[in-house]
């Protein structure tokens, strides 16, 4: 992913301390400051912490053309990139482009109807679906919040809005705070702009915390860079693929509750194979299981294990070679060996996963936690679904724990159901 450096210093972080992103799909955010602090900056970055993470975002602008908006984004992503030592612009230039698109509305009212017609076109159009929207320019006379959480909660979207309030002070902050679910405000204090968090979550914070940000790039200060790693947004569900082999235990846990949030599912399979969950399921033929091909005395080398040399089981990690490739996250339920790798023939796939770098996370149902690996060991977190393509895996031998951890992945990812 590109654009970590940019990440590290974005001022999402100061939110994501309190909450998975600072919102929930189907909740509204506000940011509240008077003309000239830097709102439309504090959005541009928000969008650009989404976009910069795969995840695509709709910069909806009220007040400017796009072409301005346009040069904004590539003014601030300049300045960003200098402080910040970036060597890879051109990449995040990229990455900014394919997950992001502007619509300017001038001179006329834009409302929540409005954002539902357009995403509806640009997913019939440009097969373009946002999980998080930015609205610069909002008028506070006209702010209906519950009609703009509606269509949030409709569509699974996370909405951003700017409101301006006045110079003289005759605005309550923190009754317009308390329509939102999240909401922080800008202020000018000396040579920077400091970052109130007012609101997160639906509930107001009492002890308010406060950032300094840089007046041009509205990046955080570097002192006050905290130390949890921002974690993005899951993707709408509607979007998601889970790919697995649909077996009796783990994987049929995957697909339940892939289920409960209309997940598609794609499990791989082989003539013969028997599932205990067949729904998406795609019978792979000689042809293709040959793609997966490996050599069982390579797995045994590998895993430090040996098998039977059956052709079933040539098969299965024929599969699981299919079920890997076509993720970009995986999921594993197992037991972590003290050699590093994972009980079992689902080890295969916690290998493929580390040859190819990809996201791999392991549920150790010994020590009833998740485990990601980062490049050399393993290491303890908590994670959430990043991406839409994500593979599910593990154990036959689910317990408890297991089934627990997997219902609690989905419900962090996409909320409780």
């Amino acid at each position: 992913m590109h654009g970590e450096e940019l990440i590290e210093r974005s001022p999402m972080r100061a939110l994501a301390a309190e909450i998975r992103g600072g919102l929930e799909a189907g909740q509204v955010g506000g940011i509240l400051a008077r003309a000239g602090v830097g709102k439309s900056a504090f959005l541009v970055q928000i969008a650009m912490t989404y976009a910069l993470r795969g995840n695509p975002v709709l910069h909806v602008s009220l007040a400017d053309g796009q072409a301005r908006v346009r040069s904004f984004y590539d003014e601030l992503l300049a300045e960003v990139s200098r402080a910040v030592t970036s060597r890879d612009r051109s990449a995040a230039q990229v990455e900014l482009e394919r997950n992001r698109v502007i619509h300017a509305s001038l001179g006329r009212v834009f409302g929540p109807g409005d954002l539902e017609a357009l995403i509806r076109t640009l997913s019939e159009v440009m097969h373009f679906r946002p999980i998080a929207v930015v609205v610069d320019g909002t008028d506070v006379a006209a702010l209906d919040v519950e009609s703009w959480r509606s269509v949030s909660e409709k569509l699974g979207l996370r909405v951003w809005m700017s409101v301006r309030t006045h110079r003289d002070g005759e605005i309550d902050i923190d009754e317009l705070a308390g329509r939102f679910d999240t909401a922080v405000s800008l202020q000018p204090a000396s040579t920077m702009v400091q970052l109130r968090i007012l609101r997160v979550g639906g509930k107001s914070v009492a002890n308010r915390g406060v950032l300094d940000l840089d007046p041009v790039t509205m990046m955080v200060r570097p002192e006050d860079v905290a130390d949890p790693i921002t974690t993005p947004p899951s993707p709408h569900p509607s979007s998601c693929t889970v790919y697995s082999g649909g077996a009796t235990g783990a994987e049929a846990a995957f697909g339940e509750n892939a289920a409960r949030y209309g997940i598609e599912e794609v499990n791989f399979s082989f003539e013969g194979h028997s599932q205990a969950r067949s729904e998406g399921r795609r019978v792979l033929d000689a042809r293709e299981l040959a793609a997966g091909d490996v050599s069982l005395v390579y797995v045994a080398h590998r895993l430090h294990r040996h098998w039977d040399k059956t052709e079933t089981l040539r098969k299965v990690l024929q599969t699981q070679w299919h079920v890997v490739s076509h993720a970009t996250q995986i999921f594993v339920v197992g037991a972590i060996q003290p050699d590093g790798t994972v009980h079992g023939g689902t080890g295969w796939s916690v290998e493929l996963a580390k040859r190819w770098n990809k996201r791999v996370w392991v549920f150790d149902q010994n020590h009833a936690g998740w485990f990601t690996w980062n490049g050399a060991s393993w290491s303890r977190g908590e994670p959430v679904i990043q991406v839409p393509d994500f593979a599910g895996t593990g154990t036959r031998f689910l317990n408890d724990a297991g089934r627990d951890a997997i219902r609690g992945l989905f419900e962090r990812s996409f909320g409780p159901r």
